[in-house]
């Protein structure tokens, strides 16, 4: 059956296609975009972002951006971790770089329940008003033939020290990310934290 092009066709000049893009350009989506955003207006202890194959359609590959602050009542960094498809079993492993101005120091992780690299927020008790920030790339993350590899780089400047963090790491599952859960080790996130996941080609 023929489409005819809204956008193109006049009363005296009817064009039909035989194209369901009806003489358009097929939609290609921008080579970064962003997919879902949340801003804390309370205390929460978690962030969940669902239905990313969906959400995400067009995409390679996926960026979260966050800001966060939580409300321990004690200084120091905190780890926040990422748990993807509600996996908690032992299908994750991670290491890394982090320095705090005078020394650096490395790490390594493996056999672990979640992702545990984004040392980046500060507590209640901590400079006022000062969140860390972070950003973390899923690397092909709904290819079904490989693992999925994380990157990330986060840091915190605070009056009880500084800290910037650099780290990789993998889930050791083949299945196309789906969920992903965001949660600090202790505690809850405050106001003012933001969430933003972003698909990359």
């Amino acid at each position: 059956m023929a489409i005819k092009s809204f956008t193109r066709s006049t009363i005296e000049n009817n064009i039909f296609y035989r194209s369901m893009l009806a003489g358009n350009t097929a939609f290609s989506p921008p080579d970064e975009s962003i997919l879902a955003e949340e801003v804390l207006t309370g205390t929460q202890a978690s962030v969940t972002f669902s239905s990313l194959g969906t959400l995400a359609a067009g995409y390679q590959h996926l960026q979260l951006r966050m800001v966060t602050r939580d409300n321990r009542g004690i200084s120091g960094t905190n780890n926040i971790r990422l748990q993807v498809n509600s996996d908690s079993g032992s299908n994750y492993a991670d290491h890394g770089l982090y320095g705090n101005g005078s020394s650096v120091l490395s790490y390594a992780n493996t056999s672990q329940s979640q992702f545990n690299a984004l040392s980046i927020n500060p507590s209640n008790s901590d400079t006022a008003d000062a969140f860390g920030a972070g950003v973390v790339d899923f690397l092909d993350c709904f290819e079904t033939t490989k693992y999925t590899t994380i990157r990330s780089l986060n840091g915190v400047t605070v009056a009880a020290g500084s800290t910037i963090r650099l780290s990789s790491s993998v889930w050791m599952n083949t299945n196309a990310l789906d969920t992903l859960l965001i949660y600090p080790s202790s505690a809850s996130f405050v106001s003012g934290s933001r969430f933003t996941l972003i698909g990359l080609k």
